[in-house]
C-alpha cells in the first residue's frame, strides 16, 4: 500500500509530505487547491511523461518519492527480473532536471519508465471522474467481463494467437505479391540465365583471349619479320654471327689484357645472339595462320563484350555473379510457391484453432454474464438505481474480432429490463459514476490490487446516495487501502485518515500545503462542505452525526 508521497517544485508545490494509512483515506480541499495536482505528482513517480513546464521554480529540479509497503503482494520476481533490491519498503523517485530531462529510480537504482510503471501497476489503480468514459469503450467491456468470468488470461493469449495469425496473413499477401513480380519476370531472367550459361563464362580467360588474337590477327607478319630476323642473325656469311665470330677471332689474335677482356664479352653476345636466333625459329615455327581459329577468338571476344555492354559490367567475374544471382532468383520463384501452399495450410489450421478458442470464450462470456449482471444490479440498487438493470448484450459474429468471435456493448435499461439501450445513450453523469463504482466494486473481489485512488468520482451524487456510494468505498476499503478525493460531506465522514489539501498565500506566491486534520479541524472542515465558509452550528451538529457513523 502507499504509504508516503513527498513532492517538491511541482505545479503550485514547493514541499509537501503527505501520510497514508491502511483502510479509508480521506482527500478534501477547496476547488483549484491542488488535489488533483498531487494525484498527477503521484503518476509522474509511477511512470507518466513530464516536460518542464512542470517545474515550478524552472532553475530547480521537480522530485517527487512515492513509498509502499509491497510485503506479501509476491511481487518479487519482477524486482529480479530488473535487478532491484527487495525492500518491503520500496521507494518510487522521479526527478525532472531544469532542462527538462527526467531520471527514475527504484530503491536508489535507476530505472526505466517502463519499470516504474509495471512495478507500480501492480501496487495502485488510480480512478478519475474520466474513467467513467471508459464504460463506453469495448476494450474495458470485455476486459470486465472477462475479468469477473475468469477468461482474462485466456483472453489475452487468444489476442496474441490472432495478432500472429494476422502477421501471417500479411506476410502471405506479400509473398503472393512477391511470386506474382516474379513471375513477370521469370521468362526473361530465364532467357538472360540461358544466354550466360551457354557463353560458359568459367571458361573465358579474356587476358589469354585477348594475346591469342593479336597474334592470330599478325601472324603473316609475324612470321615474315622472324624468318627475316633468322637470315640476319645466322642466314648466310654476311649474318651478324657470322661478322661476330669473325671479330672475335680477330681478338684472338692480340694476346693483351685488353683484347682478351674483349674476346669474353663478344663470346657472350654470341651465346646470347645465338639463344635470341633460336627463340625466333621456335616462335617462327609455333606461329600459325589460322583464319578459322581467328574467327572463334572474335566471336568469343565480341560475345563477351556484348555481355558486358548489355548488362552494364566490367569483367567476367561480374557476369559470373550476376548469372549466379538470376539462377538464386529463379529458384526463389520455383520454391515461392511450395512456401505460399504452406503458409496458407499453417494460417487455415491457425484460423481454426482461433476459433475454437473465440467459441470457448463466448461460451463463458455468455454463461456467466448473468451472474455478472445481477452483482452490479444488487449493487446499484444500494445506491438508489433499484429500477435499472445492465446488460453485457453478446452476439456472435462469424467473423475474428480482436475480443474473439463475439461483438460485446454495455446496455441501461431504467424500466426493470423491459428495455434495454447501450449505455452512452442511457445514462447520465450521475449514473454513469454510480454504474462505474459498483462495477469497479465487483471488480475489485477479483483483481487484488493493493491501493486504489478513486479522484472525484462522486460526481453528478448527494445525499443518500452520497453515503451509500461512501459505504460502498469504505467496504472495499476492507480489503485494500482506499484513497478517495472527495467533495461530499457524506464521504470525507467515512475514512478515518482525512488530509485537507490548502492554499497557502504571501504578497509574492500561492502554493499548494496539505495538513492532517483531527478532532475539531476534521468537525469543521466537513461542516464546510456541509454548509460552504459560513459555518454554521447546525452544519457542525451535521458534521458530527455523519462522523459518528
Amino acid at each position: 500500500m502507499l504509504l508516503s508521497l513527498n513532492v517538491k517544485n511541482y505545479a503550485l508545490i514547493t514541499d509537501v509530505d503527505m501520510y497514508f494509512d491502511k483502510g479509508m483515506n480521506i482527500i478534501t480541499g477547496e476547488t483549484g487547491a491542488g488535489k488533483s495536482i498531487l494525484i498527477g505528482a503521484l503518476g509522474l513517480a509511477l511512470g507518466k511523461r513530464a516536460d518542464i513546464s512542470s517545474l515550478r521554480n524552472k532553475e530547480k529540479k521537480c522530485v517527487i518519492e512515492a513509498t509502499f509497503d509491497v510485503q506479501g503482494y509476491s511481487l518479487e520476481h519482477i524486482y529480479d527480473k530488473h535487478d532491484l533490491d527487495y525492500e518491503v519498503q520500496t521507494i518510487f523517485r522521479r526527478e525532472i532536471a531544469s532542462n527538462g530531462k527526467s531520471r527514475s529510480f527504484i530503491n536508489d537504482t535507476p530505472v526505466t519508465l517502463a519499470t516504474l510503471n509495471e512495478l507500480g501497476s501492480r501496487l495502485i489503480e488510480i480512478h478519475s471522474q474520466h474513467d467513467n468514459l471508459q464504460l463506453f469503450k469495448a476494450g474495458f467491456q470485455y476486459y470486465s467481463l472477462d475479468v469477473m468470468a475468469g477468461c482474462l488470461d485466456e483472453q489475452r493469449n487468444y489476442s496474441r494467437a490472432l495478432s500472429t495469425w494476422q502477421k501471417e496473413q500479411v506476410e502471405l499477401e506479400q509473398l503472393k505479391e512477391k511470386e506474382a513480380e516474379f513471375a513477370k519476370e521469370a521468362d526473361f531472367n530465364q532467357f538472360l540465365l540461358d544466354e550466360l550459361v551457354t557463353a560458359d563464362l568459367e571458361s573465358i580467360d579474356e587476358l589469354a583471349l585477348n594475346d591469342e588474337q593479336e597474334l592470330l590477327e599478325n601472324a603473316e607478319d609475324l612470321i615474315s619479320t622472324f624468318n627475316g630476323a633468322a637470315q640476319l642473325l645466322s642466314g648466310s656469311e654476311y649474318t651478324i654471327m657470322a661478322q661476330l665470330q669473325e671479330l672475335r677471332n680477330s681478338l684472338k689474335g692480340q694476346r693483351t689484357s685488353l683484347t682478351e677482356s674483349l674476346t669474353e664479352r663478344i663470346n657472350s653476345v654470341i651465346i646470347e645472339m645465338q639463344d635470341v636466333a633460336s627463340e625466333i625459329d621456335q616462335s617462327a615455327e609455333a606461329i600459325e595462320v589460322n583464319p578459322e581459329r581467328l574467327t572463334e577468338v572474335n566471336d568469343k571476344m565480341g560475345q563477351v563484350f556484348n555481355l558486358k555492354s548489355k548488362h552494364r559490367v566490367t569483367d567476367v567475374a561480374e557476369l559470373i555473379a550476376l548469372r549466379n544471382s538470376l539462377n538464386d532468383k529463379l529458384g526463389e520463384t520455383e520454391n515461392m510457391s511450395g512456401e505460399i501452399a504452406k503458409r496458407k495450410e499453417s494460417i487455415a489450421k491457425q484460423q481454426i484453432d482461433l476459433r475454437v478458442v473465440a467459441q470457448r470464450l463466448n461460451n463463458k462470456r455468455v454463461k456467466q454474464a448473468s451472474v455478472i449482471e445481477q452483482s452490479i444490479d444488487d449493487l446499484l440498487a444500494q445506491l438508489g438505481m433499484q429500477h435499472s438493470r445492465i446488460k453485457y448484450d453478446i452476439r456472435e459474429t462469424s467473423e475474428l474480432n480482436a475480443f474473439g468471435c463475439n461483438e460485446l456493448t454495455l446496455k441501461l435499461s431504467s424500466d426493470k429490463g423491459n428495455t434495454f439501450t447501450a449505455l452512452k445513450k442511457a445514462a447520465s453523469g450521475g449514473e454513469l459514476a454510480r454504474i462505474n463504482l459498483s462495477l469497479k466494486s465487483v471488480l475489485a473481489d477479483f483483481v487484488k490490487m493493493p491501493s486504489s485512488i478513486y479522484d472525484e468520482i462522486d460526481t453528478g451524487v448527494s445525499g443518500e446516495i452520497a453515503r451509500k456510494v461512501g459505504g460502498m468505498m469504505k467496504q472495499m476499503s476492507d480489503s485494500q487501502q482506499v484513497i478517495v478525493i472527495t467533495h461530499l460531506p457524506q464521504i470525507a465522514s467515512l475514512g478515518a485518515n482525512h488530509l485537507f489539501v490548502y492554499k497557502s498565500e504571501n504578497s509574492e506566491t500561492v502554493e499548494t500545503q496539505v495538513r492532517k486534520l483531527k478532532g475539531d479541524e476534521r468537525i469543521n472542515e466537513i461542516a464546510k462542505m456541509i454548509s460552504g465558509d459560513n459555518l454554521t452550528e447546525h452544519a457542525v451538529e451535521q458534521s458530527k452525526e455523519l462522523l459518528k457513523g
